[in-house]
C-alpha cells in the first residue's frame, strides 16, 4: 500500500511538469505574436469621423495585418443626422460596415414593419431595450447572417415620429456572420452605434434609455 507522503510526492511530480508545459506553450504563443512581421491594426478610440467608440469594433478585426483604414460616406461628425450615412472600417484584411438612416412616419417604415420583418424566414429577431431589429439573412441550421439591423424609436423629430435605423455588417451586407459569437459581436457594435447616434437626434429620447451590454438574439 502507498503511504500518504508517497502519494503526495507522486502528485507533485505530475503537476510540476504539466505546469511547465503550459507555461512553455503560453510563452511560445507570445513569442510568435511579437515576432510576427505584420504590424498591429491599432483601432483608434473613436471611429467614423470620431462619431462612434472604437471598443466594440476591435473584436471584429484581426490584431495584426494591414493597417487600419476608415472611409466615410456622408457620416455626419457632429450635429443632427440629416441624411443617410455610411462608414467602412478595415484592417488586417477584414472590413466592417456601419450605416444609419432616419425613417419618418406616417409614410415611412414603422415599428410594426420591424416586427413583421424580424419574423420573416431568413431573419432572426434582435432586442435591445427599447430598440428592436433583426439579423438579416439568417439561415436556420447554418447560423449565417449578412447584417444586424437595429431600429430606435424617435418621436417628435421635426414634428414627426420616426425610426433611426442602424446597420452593422462584416464585409457589407453580402458578408456572412457564420457563428453565434460573431453575430453577438456585430450586434454589440450595432448597439453601441445606435446609442451614440441616437443621442444626436433631437427628439430621440429613447436612445438615452438604451441599456449597456449586448442585445439578445433570437
Amino acid at each position: 500500500m502507498t503511504s500518504d507522503p508517497e502519494r503526495a510526492g507522486w502528485r507533485k511530480g505530475v503537476v510540476v511538469p504539466v505546469a511547465l508545459i503550459v507555461a512553455l506553450l503560453a510563452g511560445f504563443g507570445v513569442w510568435k505574436f511579437w515576432l510576427s512581421d505584420d504590424p498591429l491594426v491599432a483601432v483608434p478610440d473613436r471611429v467614423c469621423s470620431r462619431s462612434l467608440p472604437g471598443d466594440s469594433l476591435r473584436p471584429l478585426l484581426p490584431e495584426r495585418g494591414e493597417a487600419f483604414e476608415e472611409h466615410v460616406f456622408d457620416f455626419s461628425p457632429r450635429g443632427s443626422l440629416s441624411a443617410p450615412g455610411k462608414c467602412v472600417l478595415s484592417g488586417g484584411g477584414k472590413s466592417v460596415h456601419i450605416g444609419y438612416y432616419m425613417v419618418f412616419w406616417p409614410d415611412g417604415y414603422r415599428k410594426e414593419d420591424v416586427d413583421r420583418d424580424a419574423k420573416k424566414p431568413g431573419n432572426l429577431p434582435v432586442n435591445f431595450g427599447e430598440a428592436e431589429g433583426y439579423v438579416k439573412g439568417y439561415v436556420k441550421g447554418y447560423v449565417e447572417g449578412g447584417a444586424v439591423r437595429l431600429f430606435v424609436g424617435c418621436p417628435r423629430v421635426n414634428g414627426h415620429d420616426g425610426l433611426l435605423q442602424v446597420t452593422a455588417s462584416l464585409g457589407g451586407e453580402s458578408g456572412k456572420l457564420k457563428d453565434r459569437p460573431t453575430m453577438a459581436r456585430v450586434a454589440a457594435l450595432a448597439a453601441d452605434s445606435a446609442r451614440a447616434l441616437g443621442q444626436r437626434v433631437e427628439g430621440c429620447d429613447s436612445a438615452t434609455r438604451l441599456p449597456d451590454g449586448v442585445p439578445s438574439i433570437g
